[in-house]
């Protein structure tokens, strides 16, 4: 599955922030665990560490850095020497040096992992691919919560997880499991 001896975990917007996201139910709330299992997988194995942290342009946002949830949870807390990024627009290579940085390690392939999907995960694997880079995206360790459409009903967020994944499927990741990456 891994294809390089050198792969960088992206964790994306895993902030205490997400727990005051959205008023409608999220699916997945194991994601959190999933990503911890994988940043100890990753530590173990001394491979890069990118972790992406987003702030909002906007005051009423929990992602508002002088909001009191811009932290990052503690399932995914940074580690020193981990590369920390901060980024102000959906995707974490729009106005950060993340490019530069992987490109500098020599870094080809990317596990994209965090929250939401059809957010700053979608937008950053889209630009990622752009840019040529392999990607791998555990489906376990991500997350999405339920939308309301302009029709007025709510799409569920497993359902909008799975229409995120099948999109990014095959085109611009490989979709799997992080018990995939774990062996």
């Amino acid at each position: 599955m891994i294809k390089t001896d050198n792969p960088a975990l992206l964790v994306i917007d895993v902030q205490q922030a997400i727990d005051h996201f959205s008023p409608h139910p999220r699916n997945n709330h194991v994601a959190e665990q999933r990503i911890a299992a994988l940043l100890e997988h990753w530590r173990t194995l001394e491979w890069p560490v990118v972790h992406i942290r987003h702030s909002s342009h906007f005051p009423e946002s929990p992602y508002y850095a002088d909001c009191p949830h811009f932290a990052f949870k503690p399932e995914a807390e940074p580690r020193i020497g981990e590369t920390v990024l901060t980024k102000r627009e959906n995707c974490a290579f729009i106005g950060t040096e993340l490019d530069e940085i992987l490109r500098r390690r020599g870094i080809t392939e990317l596990v994209v992992t965090g929250v939401v999907i059809n957010h700053s995960v979608d937008a950053t694997i889209r630009v990622a691919a752009a840019l040529g880079y392999r990607i791998l995206l555990p489906e376990d360790a991500t997350a999405a919560f339920a939308k309301p459409l302009r029709d007025g009903s709510l799409l569920a967020g497993e359902k909008l997880q799975q229409i995120f994944l099948s999109n990014l499927d095959g085109e611009y990741a490989q979709v799997c499991h992080s018990r995939n990456l774990l062996q």
